[in-house]
C-alpha cells in the first residue's frame, strides 16, 4: 500500500469548505487522476461517485463509496474499478475562524506496466492539486487589498480604512519614489567669430575704404570754383585768378 497525505490551512469558515469538498461528484478535472465523476446514488450521509480517469497514463475506472460526517470527516473507499484497493479520507479542523483541511490517500496499484515510484508520483499530484484548488475555491470571495492613492499637491490628504480582514502588510506606508536626478545641461558651443576688419586697417590693395569716395567729391568742388588748378597747385596755362574763360574756348 502506497499511502500519501497533505494539508493546507484555509481562511474560511469551515461550514463552507465542508460544503464545497462534499460535492465529490464535482471535483474539479485538474486534480490529475480523475476526468469526470457521474454520481450514481445519494442517500442520507453517504454518496456513491463513478469516476473516469487516467492513472499513469492509462485508462481507468472507479466506483467508490463516500460516508460523510458534517463539518468533520468525509471517508471514501473504491467497491470495484482498476485499482487493486483505493481508500482515502478528508478531515476539517476549525482554526480560530480558518479551517485546516487534511487529505491522505492509500493505494494498492497492482498492475505491472506502473512502478510504485510512478504511482507514488501519481498520488502525490492528486493530493496535492486537489488542496490546492479548494483552498483557491474557497478564498475567492475574500476582500482583496489594494493600496490607498497618493493626493494630489495641494489637495487635501484622505486615508482609506483598510478592510478587517486585510492582512499586516496592508497597515504598512507606501513606499516612496526614490527622487531621480535631474541631468546636467548640455554645453553650447559658441560659435566662430569671424575676423572683423578695423576701420581705419588698409585693404589688399593699399586702399582705405571709404578715402576714394571721398577725394572725388573734393575734386568734383574745387572744379566748380573760380580757380582750376593742377595736382602740383600751379594754375592751369591761360587761366588767371578772376577771369573768366581765354577767348576762342568754345563758349560762344
Amino acid at each position: 500500500m502506497i499511502r500519501i497525505e497533505g494539508h493546507r490551512i484555509i481562511r474560511s469558515p469551515i461550514q463552507k469548505v465542508f460544503q464545497m469538498v462534499s460535492h465529490l461528484d464535482s471535483q474539479p478535472r485538474v486534480t490529475g487522476l480523475w476526468m469526470s465523476a457521474d454520481l450514481v446514488e445519494r442517500k442520507a450521509n453517504t454518496l456513491t461517485v463513478h469516476y473516469r480517469g487516467y492513472f499513469g497514463g492509462m485508462p481507468m475506472e472507479s466506483i467508490q463509496r463516500a460516508t460523510l460526517i458534517p463539518n468533520q470527516r468525509i471517508e471514501f473507499r473504491q467497491t470495484r474499478g482498476a485499482l487493486k484497493a483505493f481508500r482515502g479520507e478528508y478531515v476539517l479542523k476549525s482554526i480560530d475562524g480558518d479551517t485546516d483541511l487534511s487529505l491522505s490517500v492509500e493505494a494498492e496499484v497492482g498492475i505491472p506496466l506502473i512502478s510504485d515510484n510512478s504511482a507514488r508520483l501519481v498520488l502525490q499530484l492528486f493530493v496535492e492539486n486537489s488542496l490546492q484548488k479548494f483552498k483557491f475555491t474557497a478564498e475567492r470571495d475574500l476582500p482583496r487589498v489594494v493600496g490607498a492613492r497618493r493626493p494630489k499637491e495641494g489637495a487635501a490628504a484622505t486615508t482609506t480604512p483598510a478592510p478587517a480582514s486585510a492582512d499586516a502588510l496592508s497597515e504598512l506606508p507606501p513606499t516612496e519614489e526614490p527622487v531621480r536626478p535631474e541631468p546636467p545641461p548640455m554645453p553650447v558651443q559658441p560659435r566662430p567669430q569671424q575676423p572683423q576688419q578695423s576701420l581705419g586697417a588698409a585693404t589688399p590693395g593699399g586702399v582705405v575704404p571709404g578715402q576714394g569716395k571721398r577725394r572725388r567729391r573734393r575734386r568734383r568742388r574745387r572744379r566748380r570754383g573760380g580757380e582750376m588748378r593742377s595736382p602740383q597747385g600751379a594754375p592751369r596755362p591761360g587761366t588767371s585768378p578772376g577771369s573768366g574763360p581765354a577767348p576762342g574756348s568754345g563758349s560762344g
